[in-house]
């Protein structure tokens, strides 16, 4: 356990680095991000079990499962660090998988009863609806704190708002409220 709670550790104080990259002086740990992406999906399974159906779901989507994904999906950061896209681009997103997971094995094999490897691999193949729902939540939250920053003074954030896609309709409004308020100017029509 207490190697699990380094790695937690190492989180905390490791800046997220694409915010470094593009001018952010003191950014947000990965640990910042990690528990504002568990937040943020627990908000969207409440939104998507509100109508599982509408969304393209035969059942409602397992909460606490979606939170513990979550919680998990950059864990493997605290081993590897916080690979900036330029990095991953050079390296090939395969490479950067194999490292993550070779590092959840390793972190995994601390805590024997929880199958961390398990709950990273549902994030990084998006192969439950869960992992889908946290794959637009760290994608959400990271565009929301693009968006504080913005609202801070920084600039050079533009890349930040490109090339999403959406697994959930309301991953997609949400979106659109952060677009909507970045033109806008308005500090309350992103937080709805």
């Amino acid at each position: 356990m207490l190697d699990l709670l380094q790695a937690a550790a190492t989180l905390k104080m490791l800046p997220r680095s694409g915010w470094l990259f593009a001018g952010i002086t003191n950014p947000e740990s990965v640990a910042d991000h990690s528990w504002a992406t568990a937040l943020l999906s627990l908000h969207l399974v409440t939104c998507i079990n509100s109508d599982p159906v509408a969304n393209g779901l035969t059942m409602p989507i397992d909460g606490g499962r979606a939170a513990q994904i979550a919680i998990v999906h950059d864990l493997a950061e605290s081993v590897i660090t916080d690979l900036p896209k330029r990095a991953t681009a050079l390296l090939g997103k395969a490479e950067k998988h194999r490292a993550e997971e070779k590092a959840l094995a390793v972190l995994a094999q601390s805590v024997p009863g929880l199958d961390l490897l398990s709950l990273w691999r549902v994030y990084s193949e998006q192969s439950t609806p869960e992992g889908r729902l946290v794959s637009d939540a760290d994608k959400l939250e990271m565009i929301h704190q693009a968006l504080i920053y913005e609202r801070s003074g920084n600039r050079n954030l533009g890349e930040f708002w490109l090339g999403y896609q959406w697994f959930y309709r309301v991953s997609e409004e949400m979106f659109a409220a952060l677009v909507k308020s970045r033109q806008s100017g308005d500090e309350t029509s992103a937080v709805t």
